[in-house]
C-alpha cells in the first residue's frame, strides 16, 4: 500500500456531550507505520482513520500491534482504549534468490541413468503461492542436447543417459527458479564428467621396414610406433613393452612415439627366416587395460655362407679302357643361403 492510504476505523462512544466527549486519539506505543486522525465531515459524522506513513514490508514485519487511545476534553480527562492488530497481507515482490550463483557438480562417466548428479535451492521471501517455487532446466547456448533432467519442485538434477568423458569433459548448464507470482532467477550449473577407464591403449604403426637383411646393423630403426589412450590421468598414462625376444628391443622416441630397433645382428635367417612378435601397451588404470599389435618381420638372406661339400675327400675308381664320358664318381656341395646365393656350380 502507498504511504497516505487511510483505513477507517470504529470511532469510540462516549455519552458526554460537548467538550466532555471525545476530543482526539493517540497510538501507544508510538507507531512508525501508522498514525490516527480523528476528522469531522459533519457535526453528525466524525470519523476516525488510520494514515499510513511509510511503505510496509511484510518480510520485515508481518504482523504489528499498537493500542488506539480516545481521550475526551472533560477535567480530569477520561479516556478508553482499544486493541489493534494490523495484518500485512503479502504481494509478490520478492524473486526467488538461489543459494549458489554457480553449482558444480561431479559424476562418472559410467553412472546409470536416473543418477542425481546435484540439486539446486532457491528460497522466496514471499508467502502461499508467491513463494512457491518451481524450476526449469535449460542448456547454454551452442550445446547440443544435455542428458539431464531436472525435478521442477525438489530441484535435483539427474541423468537421462549415461556420459562420455571422451566427448565432453564438463557440461554448462542454467536452471531458472520460478515463483507462483510469475518472479524468476537464473543460476548456472557445471557438470563435471569424471574419467573412468573404459578405453583401451591404442597402437598405430607408422612406418615399418620389413623385410630386413640378415647383416642389417644393430640400432636400426625398423618401425615406429604410436600409442595412445583417450582416457585421463592414470587411466591415459601408458607403458610399453615387447613379448621376450632377442633381435629388437623398444626405445621412447618423443612423446608417445616408440622405436622398434635391433639389438643384435640378424645372421640366423637360415635357422629362422621370420620372426613373428607382439608390441603391448598397458595403461595405468585400476584394473588397467591393455592393446596389443602384431609385428612381422621377414629377414632376407645375404650371401654369407660358402658352399660346404659333403665329404672332404671323394674316391673312385677307373678301368683304364673306360672309355670317354663314363662316369667315374659324383660329388655333392650345399650352400644353406637362398636363392641365387644358395645356387652351386662345379
Amino acid at each position: 500500500s502507498d504511504p497516505g492510504s487511510r483505513f477507517p476505523l470504529e470511532a469510540a462512544q462516549d455519552l458526554d456531550i460537548g467538550r466532555n466527549s471525545i476530543q482526539e486519539y493517540s497510538i501507544s506505543p508510538e507507531n512508525e507505520y501508522f498514525s490516527v486522525s480523528y476528522g469531522s465531515h459533519s457535526e453528525n459524522d466524525r470519523s476516525v482513520e488510520l494514515t499510513l506513513k511509510k511503505p510496509l514490508d511484510r518480510e520485515e514485519q508481518a504482523e504489528m500491534s499498537f493500542s488506539v487511545i480516545a481521550v475526551d476534553g472533560g477535567s480530569p480527562p477520561r479516556s478508553g482504549t482499544t486493541h489493534v492488530n494490523i495484518i500485512v497481507l503479502d504481494v509478490n515482490d520478492n524473486a526467488p534468490v538461489f543459494t549458489e550463483k554457480i553449482y558444480v557438480g561431479k559424476v562418472l562417466e559410467n553412472s546409470p541413468e536416473g543418477t542425481v548428479v546435484l540439486s539446486v535451492l532457491a528460497t522466496d521471501q514471499d508467502a502461499g503461492v508467491n513463494g512457491e517455487i518451481s524450476y526449469q532446466l535449460r542448456q547454454a547456448v551452442g550445446q547440443s542436447d544435455h542428458p539431464f533432467t531436472i525435478d521442477s519442485m525438489s530441484g535435483e538434477i539427474k541423468l537421462t543417459r549415461p556420459l562420455d568423458f571422451e566427448a565432453v569433459e564438463t557440461h554448462e548448464l542454467s536452471v531458472r527458479a520460478t515463483d507462483g507470482g510469475g518472479l524468476s532467477t537464473v543460476c548456472k550449473v557445471l557438470v563435471e564428467v569424471v574419467d573412468v577407464n573404459d578405453n583401451a591403449p591404442e597402437l598405430v604403426v607408422s612406418s615399418f621396414s620389413s623385410p630386413l637383411p640378415e647383416n642389417t646393423a644393430p640400432g636400426t630403426v625398423v618401425a615406429l610406433f604410436t600409442v595412445r589412450d583417450r582416457d585421463s590421468g592414470a587411466n591415459g598414462k601408458i607403458s610399453c613393452a615387447l613379448e621376450d625376444q632377442l633381435f629388437f628391443s623398444l626405445r621412447p622416441a618423443y612423446k608417445n612415439y616408440y622405436e622398434l630397433v635391433t639389438v643384435s645382428a640378424l645372421d640366423h635367417r637360415e635357422e629362422q627366416s621370420e620372426m613373428g612378435f607382439s608390441f603391448i601397451a598397458v595403461d595405468g588404470g585400476s584394473p588397467p587395460r591393455s592393446g596389443t599389435t602384431q609385428v612381422h618381420v621377414v629377414v632376407l638372406d645375404v650371401n654369407d655362407n660358402a658352399p660346404i661339400f659333403s665329404q672332404e675327400e671323394y674316391i673312385g675308381q677307373v678301368l683304364e679302357n673306360m672309355p670317354e664320358g663314363s662316369v667315374v664318381l659324383s660329388v655333392l656341395a650345399t650352400d644353406q643361403d637362398a636363392g641365387v646365393n644358395g645356387d652351386v656350380s662345379y
